[in-house]
């Protein structure tokens, strides 16, 4: 579309008059005179399409007015101001709608590998430094706010209350929940899952030996893979003066690991960073343990206790 300027040649389109411009007003007089039209009139009706007159809002197709000869961007002040819902999703670059234009994602599943994205680059633009203190920051943060409000930890003050038949019995349900898998996946363990699935090798997710819970057994190869989170099981990495309670933790994760050994299993352990910002590194730990470990096959239904 070619806008109207009078300073611009005109050519009548409905009897072919040619002026070489309009600033007298001389081509306004031959549509009022000959035709008996207005400039509006005329350029509405005859020098621009439907297309050129329509709303430039996506949702609004109603016809613009025209100011100095020339198409308004919107129809009102109204659409102006109202965006249009439909645009790009960041992570598959569909066309989506939705009425919240905070969200970017057509998909929870865009949203997700989105947030997971978002979250690697944010690890790599942080120095180690910089990360251990902001860490160290929000476990202050939440343990001032708990004593504030007066709200501690889950298990905060617990010892003693509880008989031995209860803590037995909590412990036999948890153990069932393991067994029936029951509760949700992590978000490592998510990764881990879909990558053993990629190497087409049986595994079983949620082993239990002697009441102890790991998170993956390669079955053929006999070989557990825990996933820690570098919160829960104290990463040195970002926490090089471990908690009282993550010290009880590492404590536990070693006596896994002696009972795993102690009946015939190799255990290897990855942190929550290098699943999340150096999985190479992990392919790499697992294709070389299934290189070099001969295949077998394992009961794991006599090793469970």
């Amino acid at each position: 579309m070619i806008p109207y300027d009078a300073k611009k040649s005109q050519t009548c389109k409905i009897c072919g008059f040619e002026i070489s411009h309009n600033k007298q007003g001389r081509f306004t007089s031959h549509l009022k005179n000959k035709h008996g039209l207005s400039l509006k009139d005329y350029l509405v009706s005859y020098y621009y399409t439907r297309d050129d007159l329509e709303c430039c809002n996506e949702t609004c197709k109603s016809i613009v007015q025209l100011r100095r000869g020339k198409p308004n961007k919107y129809c009102s002040k109204g659409c102006g101001r109202r965006q249009s819902r439909l645009r790009k999703c960041k992570v598959c670059l569909k066309d989506f709608e939705k009425e919240d234009l905070r969200v970017n994602t057509c998909s929870e599943s865009c949203h997700k590998q989105l947030k997971k994205s978002l979250a690697k680059s944010w690890h790599e633009s942080l120095k180690e430094e910089e990360k251990l203190k902001h860490f160290q920051k929000i476990i202050s943060k939440t343990a001032k706010t708990r004593k504030a409000n007066k709200t501690p930890s889950w298990n905060s003050g617990k010892t003693g209350i509880y008989s031995e038949e209860t803590i037995e019995k909590i412990r036999q349900a948890t153990i069932k929940q393991f067994e029936d898998q029951v509760f949700r996946k992590t978000n490592i363990e998510f990764l881990m899952e879909k990558y053993l699935q990629e190497l087409n090798v049986k595994y079983k997710y949620s082993f239990m030996l002697q009441k102890r819970q790991y998170d993956f057994l390669l079955v053929e190869y006999k070989i557990i893979i825990e996933c820690d989170g570098d919160y829960w099981h104290a990463n040195p990495k970002f926490y090089p003066e471990p908690k009282d309670w993550q010290k009880e933790r590492i404590k536990i994760d070693l006596e896994k690991n002696e009972i795993a050994q102690c009946n015939g299993y190799h255990i290897t352990r990855f942190w929550e960073d290098d699943i999340l910002n150096n999985f190479d590194y992990v392919k790499n730990i697992i294709h070389d343990l299934l290189a070099t470990t001969q295949p077998e096959t394992a009961n794991v239904n006599a090793q469970k206790q």
